[in-house]
């Protein structure tokens, strides 16, 4: 697959360049006067790099960026961009934010792509034929008991969150083996995937950027849904989204907060 090959070496070339950026020093601003939503000049130097390489090998497909500069779309095919998914994390020099490069057609994803450049950790897929970390096949945990699944919570930022968030971590507490916030959502649907937690549950998540590790969760066997256990829409929209390795996981979550 094309689209595919593409993303995987698109990436590692983005991931490069991110690396490179960072260690000739980056300034940090921020988005709509709020200090707790950031952006540095790496994010829109990669975002311009990956937007660039789409438009030269694909010149008629749209493009999607969470930092903006897209492409309408104007046939099957829209790629989705994240340059910095953790940007938070990038610029305090914590090891855990990816690139996220994906492709929907028809509005589903068929290819994508999660890179850490710090680990050197590629999770990729292809519709209907599996999803893999550098290479070899992964594939969710069978853990079905609460009790011992390691949840990622993050209530999100919004006031009227708070109350449930503070809620909701407390009662994780008492009924989960492990209640973290590793502050990647793409790469914490990837651990998912790859069997590394049982579920992500977030409060508030805009899902159209990270559309290539949803892909990779589903193709893992993961789900995805809301809080009325619906599959959630790609959205630029937050919305309340609960991703799990099979169904008890997400009952039990949904049961409890």
């Amino acid at each position: 697959m094309k689209e595919y090959n593409f993303i995987k070496k698109t990436i590692k070339e983005a991931g490069k360049l991110l690396l490179q950026k960072r260690e000739e020093g980056f300034f940090i601003m921020q988005k709509n006067d709020d200090p707790r939503n950031i952006i540095t000049n790496v994010d829109k130097e990669i975002n311009k790099f990956i937007i660039n390489a789409i438009k030269k090998e694909f010149p008629s497909h749209g493009i999607y960026s969470e930092e903006g500069e897209g492409i309408k779309n104007t046939n099957d095919y829209l790629w989705t961009i994240d340059p910095i998914d953790g940007t938070a994390n990038f610029s305090r020099n914590i090891p855990h934010f990816a690139v996220c490069i994906g492709v929907l057609k028809k509005e589903v994803p068929v290819a994508g792509g999660v890179y850490n450049p710090i680990t050197d950790e590629l999770f990729s897929f292809k519709k209907g034929e599996g999803v893999f970390l550098n290479n070899k096949t992964i594939c969710v945990s069978k853990i079905t008991e609460l009790s011992k699944a390691h949840i990622l919570f993050h209530a999100g930022r919004k006031e009227n969150l708070r109350e449930w968030g503070g809620e909701s971590y407390k009662t994780l507490l008492g009924n989960a083996k492990k209640t973290s916030n590793l502050a990647s959502s793409s790469l914490d649907a990837c651990f998912v995937a790859a069997g590394r937690v049982e579920a992500n549950v977030y409060g508030t998540l805009s899902t159209l950027d990270i559309s290539s590790a949803i892909g990779i969760l589903k193709e893992a066997g993961g789900i995805i849904a809301n809080e009325d256990k619906e599959d959630i829409s790609l959205s630029s929209k937050p919305q309340k989204v609960f991703m799990t390795n099979n169904k008890k996981i997400l009952n039990s979550l949904i049961e409890l907060i």
